[in-house]
């Protein structure tokens, strides 16, 4: 159970933070960003409920880790060339 919370949690961190790859545009609407949010918190409270006799920091942290904190347009990469002189 507390696998699937986690899988659910990181999921719904995923739609949040990059709403293109699930066909919502730019910008999550307010409404589902604002239902999407607070399922997220209510879902961090199970897992802590959960994780009472463990290092609940240290996993959320190692997760978030693994979370991209960019939007996947600031992430492209360039290059400089050296024109003739």
């Amino acid at each position: 159970m507390r696998d699937r919370l986690k899988e659910i949690y990181l999921l719904l961190g995923r739609i949040l933070n990059n709403p293109r790859a699930f066909g919502l545009g730019d910008r999550v609407p307010r409404a589902l960003d604002e239902a999407l949010s607070k399922l997220r918190q209510e879902l961090m409270e199970e897992l802590r409920e959960e994780a009472a006799g463990e290092d609940f920091l240290e996993a959320e942290l190692s997760q978030d880790a693994d979370r991209k904190t960019f939007p996947a347009e600031t992430a492209t990469s360039f290059s400089i060339r050296k024109t003739g002189t």
